[in-house]
């Protein structure tokens, strides 16, 4: 048997109302002045484009972040950033972006924004399994709203109780919370939220046992989804039509899972799509599709576990007796038979030790009853002596307390000296952190004061000269003309040679920007893209007017040393790097497809540290976006 993938939403937090087009927002965005109102703009496109275009919202929502200038405004696109990365399964993200906006709105006495992020809170809970927490989170926070009549968020909690309780397996507890948030979701003409509320009342009535009232569900969510073009949505209804019609409509549920494989992969929504992937290795296997079969289920193999993973090991042995590939089939037969094994193995230890605990129980109850009986005959000698019994008890129950007492104190003790010792050793280490960094400071200074370090030099201007040599040795084919990348890479050498000389003769140091920033950066992406290696666009929105010399440099160096990182570290095939200006403020993205990298892991890399250096004198702000196989933004906020 293949489970069915339960349904669970977050709901949306804050009700918006009758949302403006975005042509009409993207218009006011772009006559808008105020910093403020632009934040608030960004903000509103990025909760437009949540539900269709994932990546978008986020670039908003990240813009928004950063031109946010009060506390409120700044609780709210925490907020929006912590449902991106909820929907995008980012749980911890999550809940640090949901635990600032909390601590914000909390400074604010805004209790009530407060009880609507921890819904928040309980939906990722949920996500973890954390079943208990969820339901104590979220009944406290219906508790709130039914005292204020804010029927809406009520439901919202009812409606994820109502998915935690499922997961308990208290199918008749979850239907009664979905059916009466649904109520008021439907009182109310909530449309999006029943769009979220039926598909979870549909897996509950399923896993009752009830399909039909579950297809019927699930068939009233489906038209809203389309209508409301909620992709997202739309994809969890297909995959769970698809499980529903696993064994009795084989054609059917491959349409649906299907379906719903194309939105997953399209909106880049990896929880659950294994299930999926190992359905449709199922279909395929009955079908005698088996090459077709094989390539799902092997997709399927890596993140797939326990039972389900016993299943895909069986498949696999059918298709591969179906390719008359005998070696292939022993092979997945015998990887089943140890797994399946080790699985009754522990369901064998849990059926031991529950006859065990039978066992022991109906053991001492019969002593129990046996002593009662040999007690009974000593029931006169008992009396005479049980008052001695009950002071010589409570003397050494006192005795027991105050012992407990002390070695409680001791303990708090400890653990006080303990603490205070982290305290003092952390303050040692932040206050050695802080001369590091002092004199990291001083070497900077003096680096840029006296402009007699070659080795900077090298670094920044020859760097990336030599990166795109390298990128145009790895990008020659043998069968092409090598005449052409002649050329290039002689024409590359020539300025190179002509920067050595001129570093050897301290001409370079401090050296204008002749064509300015922009034409500079274009010239440099134009040379790496012609390795064919890596593609560079670069854009100017609206900046019109040069900058400071010193300034067009200092920039124009940390853009180097970005490329030059992108180069050799990203793996890359695609980068942008985009100029706007903005309120007497300069804005620099550079973005690229690489394989990006882990933003909570410490970067001591020297490029970088220069760089943050570089913005902290111009006064600026930098913010960085990457995570592991999603690429990297970096965003630079330059003061003009």
């Amino acid at each position: 048997m293949r489970s069915l993938l339960v349904f669970v939403l977050l709901f949306p937090f804050v009700l918006l109302g009758q949302t403006p087009k975005i042509d009409s927002l993207k218009q006011s965005l772009h006559a808008a002045t105020d910093r403020y109102e632009s934040a608030k703009i960004k903000l509103q496109l990025a909760k437009l484009y949540e539900r269709v275009d994932l990546s978008k919202a986020k670039s908003y929502a990240f813009e928004a972040f950063l031109f946010s200038t009060n506390d409120s405004l700044h609780a709210e696109t925490n907020n929006e950033i912590g449902r991106l990365h909820f929907f995008t399964g980012n749980l911890d993200s999550a809940t640090i972006y949901f635990e600032n906006s909390k601590g914000l709105l909390s400074k604010l006495n805004d209790s009530n924004r407060v009880a609507i992020i921890n819904i928040s809170l309980g939906a990722i809970s949920l996500r973890q399994g954390n079943y208990e927490k969820t339901i104590k989170i979220l009944t406290e926070s219906a508790s709130f709203f039914e005292k204020n009549k804010d029927e809406l968020n009520a439901a919202k909690c009812y409606s994820n109780i109502a998915s935690a309780f499922a997961e308990l397996e208290n199918y008749d507890k979850a239907i009664e919370y979905s059916e009466k948030a649904l109520q008021i979701f439907n009182d109310n003409d909530f449309v999006q939220f029943q769009l979220i509320t039926l598909p979870n009342l549909a897996t509950q009535y399923f896993k009752k046992g009830d399909t039909i009232k579950a297809i019927g569900y699930y068939t009233k969510a489906e038209t809203l989804a389309k209508n409301l073009n909620d992709k997202r949505s739309l994809s969890l209804i297909y995959n769970n039509l698809g499980n529903i019609y696993l064994e009795s409509e084989s054609q059917r549920a491959k349409e649906y899972l299907e379906k719903a494989y194309q939105l997953k992969n399209e909106l880049n929504l990896k929880s659950g799509i294994e299930i999926t992937e190992s359905n449709l290795g199922f279909i395929y296997l009955k079908n005698k599709e088996y090459q077709k079969a094989i390539s799902y289920l092997e997709r399927a193999k890596p993140v797939i576990k326990g039972k389900q993973l016993t299943l895909v090991y069986t498949y696999l042995k059918s298709a591969y007796e179906g390719l008359n590939d005998t070696k292939k089939a022993l092979y997945f037969s015998e990887k089943a038979r140890i797994l399946n094994d080790s699985l009754l193995s522990v369901e064998n230890q849990k059926t031991i030790l529950e006859i065990q605990t039978k066992y022991e129980t109906a053991k001492s109850e019969k002593e129990i009853i046996q002593l009662q009986s040999d007690n009974s005959e000593a029931n006169h000698k008992r009396k005479q002596n049980r008052n001695l019994l009950f002071a010589a008890l409570g003397i050494l129950l006192i005795s027991l307390f105050i012992i407990y007492i002390l070695l409680k104190n001791a303990k708090k003790k400890r653990i006080i000296t303990a603490q205070s010792l982290t305290i003092k050793e952390q303050e040692f280490n932040q206050l050695l952190k802080t001369k590091e960094l002092e004199g990291i400071d001083a070497i900077l200074d003096a680096q840029e004061k006296e402009r007699m370090d070659m080795a900077a030099d090298l670094h920044d201007n020859l760097g990336s000269k030599v990166a795109t040599l390298k990128l145009y040795m790895e990008s020659y084919d043998d069968k092409e003309d090598f005449t052409a990348y002649y050329d290039k890479i002689k024409k590359l050498l020539d300025t190179t040679y002509v920067e050595i000389r001129n570093i050897s003769k301290n001409k370079n140091f401090g050296a204008r920007i002749d064509k300015g920033l922009i034409p500079s950066t274009k010239a440099i992406a134009k040379q790496i893209s012609e390795t064919k290696k890596l593609h560079i666009d670069v854009i100017n929105i609206d900046v019109k007017k040069r900058l400071e010399n010193t300034l067009e440099i200092q920039l124009f160096r940390i853009i180097q040393e970005l490329l030059t990182n992108i180069i050799k570290h990203a793996n890359a095939t695609e980068a942008t790097i985009q100029f706007s200006e903005e309120n007497n403020m300069l804005n620099i993205v550079v973005e690229d497809n690489g394989k990006g990298f882990n933003i909570t892991k410490k970067v001591s890399g020297i490029g970088l540290i220069n760089i943050e250096k570089r913005i902290e004198k111009l006064k600026g702000d930098l913010f960085i976006d990457a995570s592991e196989g999603n690429g990297t933004t970096i965003i630079l906020n330059i003061p003009l």
